[in-house]
């Protein structure tokens, strides 16, 4: 095997492993506290963040608005988020998590997204330049149409 294709192979590995690895993750915070992963994510977010609109969660998680408002339904319906309409513009509903929705994060392991999102800011702008740039090579590579997501 030529070292090109050992290359290749343990990238394309270390890709798949990082897909699976967060779908492991997942069953793990949803076996520890009955939350999905995107769940989990978002009361984080919220945390770290204060009151978000329901938009600014769905870019976070990268999903549309339509997809978010039905899990902030059961998030509110759980006590875990609260949801209010906005003072300066009744169109936009914010999003507040509640003390429990600030304790289960307490409880539940940081999945690998939410990781990257806390660690990858504290390396060095080069370092982040070179893994952006593999990044979008292998999503080159791999004809990622993100118009299509």
């Amino acid at each position: 095997m030529s070292r090109a294709q050992e290359l290749a192979d343990s990238i394309v590995h270390r890709f798949l492993t990082l897909g699976r690895y967060r779908r492991h993750v997942s069953n793990l915070i949803n076996t520890a506290v009955n939350l999905s992963g995107r769940d989990l994510a978002t009361l984080r977010y919220l945390a770290q963040g204060g009151a978000r609109t329901v938009s600014q969660i769905g870019r976070m998680l990268y999903v549309r608005d339509a997809t978010v408002s039905p899990m902030l339904e059961r998030l509110e319906r759980d006590g875990y988020v609260t949801r209010t309409r906005c003072r300066e513009d009744a169109r936009k509903v914010m999003v507040e998590v509640t003390p429990k929705g600030c304790e289960i994060i307490t409880q539940a392991p940081p999945g690998p997204v939410w990781l990257m999102r806390t660690h990858l800011p504290e390396l060095p702008i080069a370092e982040l330049e070179e893994i952006d740039h593999a990044l979008a090579r292998l999503s080159e590579i791999a004809e990622v149409d993100e118009s299509l997501l």
